[in-house]
């Protein structure tokens, strides 16, 4: 543990100065003006490294319902933790800060629009490389772009967002300037379904990697998941159907197999989190690899387990609540860790990875690495859409093909059976303290729903069950919380393991679900994000 905790320590020192001495530079300036992309070769080799190279895991996995707080009693946490999990507006920097994913996210943005430039330098997409790196730049645009409002942005919803605040999308190379109008989230929305229709077509697989670019697949899966958070639920539908085809067989994850490899400590773990991180497993559709601590954080150590998805939330929320409820046990078990100190249920799923720099000296960076799409995932977008459509049996079909795949059950899903299991459950916070949490959750939604009860609502709280345990440590369910408008606590859990105060509370349309602009970048002058 000394190596890992030097190497975690020394990389955030170095990360932090990096990070406060090269924002100005990074407002005004293009992020690699030096080389000239005058062939298929270097634009191809720019877009390689147009994807993030920093994550939003962290931050938006510790803003979610997925973590409890164990308090100040508990040494591994940290300011930067404490204003992630409560909704504070950031004062801290590093890896996983909302200052480095704004640049980073740019950056890859007018990347993006440089190889874009370039190819029509060259006469346009003339040929199939560069046909391909040109959809590939529009996707890599439209999904950073995607992060960006998600992260920054109140969610997309056909009643507010001509009006809410967006985010400046880019669509030429030009200095950067944080002066530029924000637009509307409608308007940014508006712009990524353009980039997605006119990439797509365009993507041939012309890669040595696939799985680490937008292939075909991972760009359906983008624009499946993009449509359904903007309330296209045919297209969204479509697209999912271009990737699944008519039947899933053979394309879920194996859990069975992964549940074989040995699992017993930290570095056993996270060879299991690499194995789900494969780029030969059929279900992974895009891949990154992100400098982040979010695998130690989210993985086997104590590092952050201040903020942790414990025993409490699996046995009442999460993972094991849903076995209850359908009378089945998961597959692949989580890692748990239970102590006067430590209390946590962490799925294998984000590996710890070093970049050493000095291994003597015990320096590097801090890596994971993430499956941002996968055909998983996918099922439950469309089972989600096809339920928001009225089309139940079709949903339900997509629900029983994940719960068998994930938990040991040959049970059979249908709307009658979904509503009847979510009846006898109680809404979340029921109880006079507003404690205690259930997989069922009040639902306000800007867009319509059916009322508390119903069939669509039941198996709508079914689809975010199974999404929030599919998700699980890679910061997907902030998203869902945002565009249901869940009211979430942030509680405070006692030496039994039991929760023993609410500290804060999420409310509907809390303004906080927009994460505040970055200190240096309101210096220079954006229009902030509203504060109650």
């Amino acid at each position: 543990m000394k190596t890992k905790r030097t190497i975690y320590s020394v990389l955030a020192i170095a990360l932090a100065g990096m990070t406060l001495s090269s924002c100005s530079d990074k407002l005004d300036t293009m992020p690699d003006n030096r080389t000239v992309l005058d062939s298929e070769e270097k634009i191809a080799d720019l877009l390689t490294r147009s994807y993030p190279q920093n994550s939003n895991i962290l931050l938006t996995e510790l803003m979610s319902d997925n973590a409890d707080y164990f308090g100040t009693r508990i040494q591994w946490g940290d300011v930067a933790g404490d204003q992630m999990y409560f909704w504070q507006d950031f004062t801290e920097s590093g890896n996983d800060s909302p200052e480095n994913l704004w640049m980073e996210y740019n950056k890859c943005v007018a990347q993006a629009n440089q190889a874009l430039a370039d190819i029509d330098k060259l006469g346009g997409p003339t040929t199939k490389a560069l046909t391909n790196s040109y959809g590939e730049a529009l996707l890599i645009r439209a999904y950073n772009n995607f992060l960006l409002a998600n992260v920054f942005c109140m969610p997309y919803n056909s009643k507010t967002s001509s009006k809410d605040l967006g985010i400046y999308y880019s669509t030429k190379v030009e200095r950067l300037d944080a002066r530029n109008p924000r637009g509307t989230v409608a308007d940014v929305y508006a712009s990524i379904a353009a980039d997605i229709e006119k990439g797509i077509p365009m993507i041939n697989d012309n890669f040595k990697v696939a799985k680490y670019h937008f292939n075909k697949r991972a760009a359906y899966a983008f624009a499946a998941r993009f449509y359904l958070y903007y309330e296209k639920w045919d297209k969204a539908v479509d697209y999912a159907d271009r990737l699944i085809g008519s039947s899933v067989s053979g394309q879920l994850r194996d859990y069975r197999a992964l549940s074989e490899l040995p699992f017993s400590d930290s570095e056993t773990v996270n060879k299991v989190c690499e194995a789900y991180c494969a780029a030969d497993a059929n279900c992974n559709l895009l891949i990154t690899v992100p400098i982040s601590e979010a695998g130690m954080a989210l993985g086997a150590w104590k590092t952050y387990k201040r903020y942790s998805h414990d025993n409490y939330l699996a046995d009442n929320e999460t993972i094991n609540a849903i076995g209850s409820l359908f009378s089945c046990r998961p597959v692949m078990r989580g890692f748990t860790m239970r102590s006067a100190d430590a209390d946590g249920v962490m799925f294998p799923k984000l590996p710890r990875e070093i970049e050493w720099k000095d291994q003597v000296a015990g320096t590097g960076y801090l890596h994971t690495m993430n499956v941002e799409f996968s055909v998983d995932e996918t099922l439950l977008v469309r089972a989600e859409a096809l339920t928001m459509l009225g089309r139940y049996a079709e949903a339900a079909a997509d629900l029983t093909a994940w719960l068998r795949n994930y938990y040991n059950t040959s049970a059979t899903l249908t709307p009658e059976n979904i509503k009847q299991a979510f009846d006898n459950l109680a809404y979340s916070y029921a109880d006079a303290d507003k404690f205690v949490g259930t997989p069922k959750k009040h639902l306000h939604p800007a867009f319509a729903i059916d009322a508390e009860g119903s069939v669509q609502e039941s198996m709508l709280q079914c689809v975010l069950d199974f999404r929030r345990i599919e998700t699980l440590h890679q910061g997907l369910r902030w998203f869902d919380v945002k565009r249901y408008n869940i009211e979430i606590p942030r509680r405070e859990m006692g030496r039994n393991g039991r929760p023993s105060k609410n500290i804060d509370w999420l409310k509907q349309n809390d303004p906080r679900q927009a994460v505040q602009m970055p200190i240096s970048i309101q210096e220079a002058g954006i229009e902030l994000n509203p504060r109650g």
